[in-house]
């Protein structure tokens, strides 16, 4: 599918703020998590199918037309996204507008879902996430409509990681759909980040670790909702009596990657995974859940070699919870304190002394599971499926939710050689199934159109009810 999907863009604008930022508001400064935070995108797709609305199809050019005129009055409140980094310590909210092509896609979604592929994924991008160039780093965000020849439509987007993380990502999609839809669930982001975690006049903001791309592979494997509860009731313990679903699946992945690098390679003696946390509600005192930026915290975990024998999961997910513990009493609540850059620092250090060692599988795992991401209702419907996008980093764990039933989606990346032990574990393929399509059955397409169809009905307000303005 990645070498027969084509994708051809036919405009290019930049929306602006409805209204002008007031002059009060034009720097907007970053947090020290801002500051440190790398200089690449958050990229994400969310795909809509189309479908009858009150017996009418809407035109897709239409639909892209109305996301063009909400973005607009939604920018007035989420105005630092229409700016321009400057200084890598602050923003321009200068309404130089939001960067939005479209595009057209040479087939059916129906058929792009039945085999989703990670390179194709980035087809629908307004950006190269794999460039080594900083063109357009300055940019807050960039998007771009995909409208396929059924008239299903693929939103790629892109948000700078120096203001954006899971909780971000999810106010802004939740704000922007709100608006579109007239739905009147106001979203107001909050922007008091920097003022509780103030930046720093550092010599060097950047802390970026050395992450290997070459010669990996990336493969999708999807975690049911049934399976997951199987998988939880296995690893729980006395330690962890009630492990999360994060927890379970990112620890049976840990283990599985960690049993197939250690088979091609006799030099490993540890393996360690770092694991990104929401600290909005871990920081003293507690951040609103809208705040905006780069609001997360890290912690480590890690299995030491046990000969022939790799550990217990539920030893993986006890570790996994002593690492959260000891984050959140000696790194969330400890940000805002005049330590807060040396409390920083040392977790970097640490993760990056791990990651040059020869001897050690270092081992990332993100996840936005419990963002809400699927609520993301323009007036059309949910999402029949979103994903984030791979960026190629070995040894990568990125979860998503399924749409439906409280599933875990993973994209995973690892070395070749690695990836072909991976794939083929008999322990993770007894909870999770390689690529499946997104509509298992044909049937399942005309069951979420009706479902939809159905509910706007019941609410007419989500569908036409005109766009809100500040």
């Amino acid at each position: 599918m990645a070498d027969l999907i084509k994708v051809t863009r036919l405009a290019r604008q930049y929306i602006k703020p409805f209204m002008a930022t007031p002059s009060y508001l034009r720097n907007y400064k970053f947090s020290l998590l801002d500051q440190l935070s790398p200089s690449v995108y958050a990229p994400m797709v969310f795909f809509y199918p189309t479908q009858d609305l009150h017996n009418q199809k809407p035109e897709p050019n239409n639909r892209v037309n109305h996301l063009k005129q909400s973005l607009s009055p939604f920018l007035n409140r989420f105005y630092p996204f229409a700016g321009r980094i400057k200084d890598h310590v602050s923003i321009d909210c200068n309404d130089a507008g939001v960067e939005f092509l479209e595009a057209k896609v040479n087939t059916h979604l129906e058929d792009f879902l039945k085999q989703p592929n990670a390179n194709a994924l980035k087809h629908f991008l307004p950006v190269d996430i794999e460039s080594r160039s900083k063109m357009g780093m300055d940019n807050l965000v960039h998007i771009q409509s995909n409208v396929f020849e059924c008239g299903g439509l693929a939103l790629g987007i892109c948000w700078s990681h120096k203001i954006t993380d899971g909780g971000t990502v999810s106010a802004f999609m939740r704000g922007w759909s709100s608006i579109a839809s007239g739905s009147g669930k106001e979203v107001v982001p909050e922007y008091v980040a920097s003022s509780l975690i103030p930046p720093m006049d550092l010599e060097s903001t950047q802390h970026e670790l050395k992450l290997d791309r070459d010669r990996t592979i990336t493969r999708r494997f999807v975690f049911d909702g049934s399976k997951i509860v199987k998988l939880k009731a296995r690893v729980m313990s006395k330690d962890v009596p009630k492990p999360t679903r994060v927890e379970a699946v990112s620890s049976l992945l840990w283990k599985c990657a960690t049993r197939a690098s250690r088979a091609n390679s006799s030099s490993r003696a540890l393996s360690a995974m770092s694991q990104s946390m929401n600290i909005r509600r871990r920081t003293m005192p507690p951040l609103p859940d809208t705040s905006i930026g780069n609001l997360v915290g890290y912690y480590v975990a890690k299995m030491e070699d046990n000969g022939d024998n790799i550990v217990q999961l539920k030893d993986l997910v006890a570790k996994q919870r002593q690492g959260k513990s000891e984050a959140i009493n000696n790194y969330a609540k400890k940000l805002q304190g005049k330590d807060a850059y040396t409390v920083i620092r040392e977790l970097f250090n640490e993760a990056g002394s791990l990651l040059r060692r020869d001897d050690v599988d270092f081992f990332k795992c993100l996840s936005t599971c419990g963002d809400g991401l699927y609520d993301a209702d323009f007036g059309w419907g949910k999402p029949i499926w979103l994903s984030l996008v791979s960026l190629g980093y070995k040894n990568t764990f990125a979860l998503s939710e399924t749409n439906e039933g409280g599933g875990i989606e993973a994209w995973v990346t690892l070395k070749e050689d690695d990836m072909a032990m991976f794939e083929q574990d008999l322990e993770l393929l007894a909870f999770a199934e390689s690529n499946p399509s997104v509509l298992k059955k044909d049937e399942d397409v005309s069951r979420f159109l009706e479902q939809e169809e159905t509910r706007l009905m019941i609410d007419d307000s989500s569908y036409k009810s005109p766009l809100l303005t500040w």
